[in-house]
């Protein structure tokens, strides 16, 4: 449960440090069939393509590897989808 915990709060940061600390942000959690999926949702101006990939190659932290390496070693996976309304971050993760 830390791990989720961890990843979600990393997710979060990245929602404050981007949009700001007035920004709106939803988180959702669903279980479903033996996985849990956690869910982190903002309205800000959503992630310029190619900037995740960029952002590795610079060897920052965000979403590449405090998110999605967390989410890994806890056998899970993590989906980003932005646009210009917004960026989902998508965890999920087996239970049970």
């Amino acid at each position: 449960a830390e791990g989720v915990a961890a990843a979600v709060r990393a997710a979060l940061d990245n929602v404050r440090a981007h949009c700001g600390a007035d920004a709106r942000a939803w988180v959702f959690a669903e279980s479903f069939d033996g996985t849990i999926t956690v869910t982190v949702r903002d309205e800000g101006p959503g992630i310029p393509e190619g900037r995740l990939e960029q952002a590795a190659e610079e060897g920052r932290l965000g979403i590449a590897q405090s998110i999605q390496g967390r989410v890994a070693d806890l056998g899970g996976t993590v989906t980003v989808t932005s646009a210009e309304s917004g960026t989902e971050i998508e965890i999920s993760l087996p239970h049970g």
